[in-house]
């Protein structure tokens, strides 16, 4: 049986982009230096709010709803493509 990857959560996410290559442009868009980056690794430094976005949005992850989603999830369920349902036949997945 093959293993499934697990998604990357966003502590890893900002773990890797804090100590990765680009960590500096990071930095930049948070405005913190090699101690402030140091201390927020290591627990002894959180983060203000009005950073929280930049700091996300650095590591490419944005924020949806939960609401935004299940909508998402419901199009892929019932085929955003389906031809039967384009056709006025309704949907594929409800055809009798």
């Amino acid at each position: 049986m093959a293993m499934m990857k697990r998604p990357m959560q966003i502590e890893q996410a900002l773990r890797s982009a804090l100590t990765g290559p680009g960590r500096q442009d990071v930095q930049h868009k948070v405005g913190w230096d090699d101690s402030q980056v140091s201390r927020f690794l290591n627990g002894g430094q959180g983060i203000v709010i009005d950073k929280i976005d930049s700091l996300v949005a650095a590591v490419g992850f944005v924020m949806v709803t939960c609401k935004y989603l299940d909508a998402v999830s419901t199009l892929g369920e019932v085929g955003m493509h389906c031809e039967c349902a384009r056709q006025g036949q309704g949907e594929c997945s409800r055809r009798v």
